[in-house]
């Protein structure tokens, strides 16, 4: 195993709510049916959804060709559909000519396009292009207005477009004279901006969806056609990924949507060559039934404070509202568990031993886990070079999750390393023991963090550790755990914002004291710790329950609101005996954040009687992990 800095990689899930840099960008397309189709629908909403905005102008002639443009231009006709989006909202006003288009908003860009059946003919974009180029800065309110050029998409394989048979009616050859000459074009007219929606269309024809990204040959797909161009667009012009953007239409799909991003990312990152798309249809159809609740529990919200509401009754309105809350949020719990220590973040793993298993190498390693102790855990790197995606799992003890003493279930580092991922597997050996549990800092005497919390610190410092690991794609990091481990997985993914999902196993996600619950957060290795020597362990009720247990219960605050510090990161309840249905009616404030955030499909539940989870369950929670930490299998 090599240790090195890790290379930042993009976001797949979108972890950011909110772009701290918004931009603010007018774009005028001189276009035609291929222009419609690419910016008039999604655009809009995928630049609002980070924080920007975008006034989009389309100068709108069905079929029209460079040609028919220029000679517009030179006529000044007012053959022009014009089509104007703000703030989502589209006006039409016919009988438009260019000079009125140019002329009615400080353009930032202006873009040009040759119609289809001649977009890979490099002599037809002359002499019409650069005369385009020229009209337009002379009649621009804006004089450091910049053109663009559109390069489309090539035909469906099975399209009977008459201009098909330009490219002797096959589409790798259309695709490819576009790229040639569009890049030619760009490169003789001194346009700097190509937009690469063509090489998009033509990834996302590698995935699964195949040759069904138009309607009619040539025109796209109404909607994760149109969609993929429109995020072409958004990522070249704004300059920001588009993967993990909220804004995916209704008609959409999330694996859809998540082909049609990954499609346009690669296409901005490589515009002259096809990048395969390989998305697992099958992760998303195994966890796409446990987003939503029952009917009876749609609606539920009852018994819960909203975290939508601060502390002072004022609600919460929009994303900067939510960003103040989420603050106050957490600095109250931080407050109410004790602070943590700074983060142990330029440590790496000690090697301590090493055993290569079947197609995984399996090292012991050590590390600092608080600032006065180390732990030992075992670190599951797979045979496939690359980074890769990482979980950390934590238990009793690190050995369960690793497939050692043979528990049914709950080896969750051996299953997902078999599945591609980088595992730690992380355990509280020494406390389990002695039946004290957990985690004390700096010492179980003196302790001045509840456990719980502490363990969520522990598992923070694990996680940066473990970023330092040559093999692990440090933005993409998870946490797993049963039980023990499910409260310790919930407080650490909720409190430290940079494990990107979680997995819960039925902890018990909610402060509840119902007889046959199973759910005991007043014992004193979790949130009720007081000074040895602890009395009465084990017990049924929080009654005598000592820490910050009693503060929790009568200010009326529960670990709903813990939960709300996830979104808009996605995470899976894997609910058994103490965590049954009735759990959406907590869970359903961490959704209705996410709704305001823009943001869907971030909450899922299972459910099964039992404590103990079984196969079935397990493929939800792995085909969880391959959905949102694995971009592009």
């Amino acid at each position: 195993m090599m240790m090195n800095k890790f290379t930042l990689f993009f976001l797949v899930f979108g972890v950011s709510i909110l772009s701290v840099h918004a931009k603010q960008i007018k774009l005028l397309a001189i276009g035609n049916s291929f222009s419609d189709d690419a910016i008039e629908y999604y655009l809009s909403g995928l630049a609002e959804a980070n924080g920007d905005t975008i006034i989009l102008g389309n100068m709108y002639i069905g079929g029209c060709s460079l040609e028919k443009h220029y000679n517009n231009s030179v006529n000044n006709s007012p053959d022009y559909s014009y089509r104007k989006i703000v703030n989502g909202v589209k006006t039409t006003t016919p009988g438009y000519t260019l000079i009125d288009a140019f002329g009615d908003e400080e353009w930032d860009y202006i873009s040009f396009q040759q119609v289809s059946s001649l977009s890979g003919q490099y002599e037809s974009y002359f002499p019409y292009l650069e005369e385009l180029i020229s009209f337009a800065e002379k009649y621009s309110s804006n004089p450091d207005m910049e053109p663009i050029l559109h390069a489309t998409w090539a035909y469906a394989q099975t399209s009977t477009h008459a201009g098909f048979q330009n490219y002797s009616n096959n589409q790798g050859s259309m695709y490819n004279a576009i790229i040639d000459a569009s890049g030619r074009a760009a490169q003789k007219t001194g346009i700097k901006i190509i937009i690469p929606a063509g090489t998009a269309i033509q990834n996302g024809r590698t995935s699964s969806l195949g040759d069904t990204f138009c309607r009619d040959g040539y025109h796209l797909e109404l909607n994760y056609g149109r969609y993929t161009a429109s995020c072409a667009w958004y990522e070249k012009l704004f300059k920001k990924t588009v993967v993990g953007n909220s804004y995916v239409p209704c008609t959409v799909t999330p694996f859809q949507a998540k082909i049609a991003q990954l499609s346009a990312h690669y296409a901005v990152a490589n515009p002259d060559k096809v990048t395969p798309v390989e998305v697992s249809e099958y992760s998303w159809r195994t966890i796409a039934p446990y987003f939503y609740p029952p009917k009876e529990y749609e609606y539920s919200f009852h018994g819960y404070r909203s975290p939508l509401q601060f502390y002072d009754g004022t609600l919460v309105k929009d994303r900067t509202d939510w960003r103040k809350r989420r603050e106050e949020i957490r600095s109250r719990w931080m407050e109410m568990l004790g602070e943590w220590p700074p983060i142990l973040d330029q440590q790496e793993f000690k090697i301590i031993d090493k055993e290569k298993r079947e197609d995984f190498t399996q090292y012991r390693v050590r590390f600092y886990w608080t600032p006065n102790e180390q732990t030992e855990g075992y670190l599951l790197i797979p045979d496939k070079k690359g980074q890769k995606p990482a979980v950390i799992s934590v238990f009793y003890e690190p050995e369960t999750a690793v497939g050692i003493g043979g528990k049914p279930y709950r080896d969750f580092a051996y299953q997902l390393v078999k599945k591609g991922f980088v595992t730690l597997s992380l355990g509280t050996s020494e406390t389990t023991k002695n039946k004290t549990y957990s985690i004390y800092y700096p010492n179980r005497e003196s302790a001045i963090i509840q456990p719980l919390s502490a363990l969520a610190y522990a598992a923070a410092n694990a996680l940066e550790a473990l970023t330092k690991v040559e093999d692990v794609d440090a933005e993409r990091i998870g946490i797993v755990g049963h039980s023990y481990g499910g409260k310790w997985a919930m407080f650490a993914s909720c409190l430290y914002d940079k494990f990107a999902c979680a997995a819960w196993v039925d902890p018990g996600i909610v402060l509840d004291e119902t007889k046959g619950s199973g759910v005991n957060y007043w014992e004193p290795w979790y949130l009720g710790y007081y000074q040895p020597p602890w009395k009465q362990t084990w017990s049924k009720t929080g009654e005598n329950g000592r820490g910050v247990y009693p503060k929790l219960k009568k200010e009326e605050y529960d670990l709903h609101e813990l939960h709300a510090l996830m979104a808009p990161r996605p995470f899976l309840v894997s609910g058994g005996s103490s965590d049954q249905v009735e759990r959406w009616i907590p869970l359903n404030h961490t959704v209705a954040v996410n709704k305001l955030l823009g943001y869907t499909h971030r909450v899922a539940m299972t459910n099964r009687p039992e404590h103990s989870p079984n196969a079935e369950s397990n493929k939800v929670l792995y085909a969880f992990f391959e959905w949102f930490l694995t971009p592009n299998e």
